[in-house]
């Protein structure tokens, strides 16, 4: 994992653009907002040993409960529904974690296999997944062999998306699709929270990008976008939990007003990522 110099603030990750806006200082990082595209982005990224020692920490990735668990896999399967409907048939994932993913695409048939250095990643292993304990740019591909790769809330960790884009390209066989996750700037909950929004949380997550970013980084990358749409996952119990969060608090009458308001605000919110503005991303895209 590379990162930039660190001695002078980044050109925005997502298209390059040198002019950007003072937006917030988060846990001691000061965050841009690109001029030119909206993305959000760390002035400055940790070192690689910084970032490193984050996701090689033992407790990554096992903060999931059981019902996170669960949506966890019926949207790992519809992805691997989505990239097989594609025509992918040999997938590789990027930053599997404990393999959600990976389970769901076996079970559909995909010959699948995944790149992780995390240690929860042996979980996946155990299970009988083959799972590299490298991060991708320690590989070199003997061929272009995959139809796909999918890399799920991977592009806001690291210091160059773009570099890393570049170093898909090589395992992709012609055509091939990128399927991957990424929170989105674009949407009302980034607009409506700011600082709050819980997306932005550095040192994870260096940058947050629009949907303007996200397309124009993929157009960089060589990639062409094919599908893209929104998602918030917010069912009553996170709506509810978000609106004690961040408006109401949690005294009984609190909780009680966040249960009722949740009712009322599902629809709404299923509205927002049917017009494009939720939370999140998901994109799927073709090498050029």
């Amino acid at each position: 994992m590379s990162a930039p110099d660190r001695e002078s603030p980044r050109a925005c990750p997502a298209c390059d653009a040198a002019r950007a806006r003072a937006a917030f200082c988060k846990r001691g990082f000061d965050h841009l907002r690109c001029a030119r595209c909206g993305t959000l982005f760390v002035a400055r990224v940790p070192t690689p040993d910084e970032l490193a020692a984050i996701y090689l920490d033992p407790s990554y990735h096992e903060h999931a409960g059981e019902t996170e668990v669960e949506r966890r896999a019926a949207e790992a399967e519809a992805r691997a529904r989505r990239l097989r409907a594609l025509g992918a048939q040999h997938v590789l994932e990027v930053g599997c974690g404990v393999g959600s993913f990976l389970d769901a695409a076996a079970r559909i048939g995909l010959d699948v296999e995944g790149v992780d250095r995390a240690p929860s990643a042996a979980r996946a292993r155990a299970r009988g997944h083959r799972v590299h304990d490298r991060w991708l740019d320690e590989l070199r591909p003997v061929a272009a062999r995959f139809d796909a790769i999918a890399a799920w809330e991977v592009l806001e960790h690291v210091a160059s998306p773009l570099a890393m884009l570049e170093g898909f390209r090589p395992w992709l066989r012609p055509g091939g699709v990128l399927a991957l996750s990424t929170p989105s700037f674009s949407g009302v909950y980034a607009r409506a929270l700011g600082p709050r929004f819980p997306m932005v949380c550095p040192p994870e997550h260096l940058e947050l990008f629009t949907r303007r970013g996200l397309v124009t980084l993929l157009d960089r990358g060589g990639f062409e976008l094919r599908r893209l749409r929104s998602f918030s996952n917010l069912g009553r119990a996170r709506l509810a939990n978000g609106f004690r969060r961040y408006a109401l608090g949690e005294s009984p009458l609190a909780r009680a007003a966040a249960s009722a308001l949740a009712v009322i605000a599902e629809q709404p919110a299923r509205l927002v990522d049917a017009v494009g503005l939720g939370i999140s991303f998901e994109a799927y895209a073709r090498m050029r």
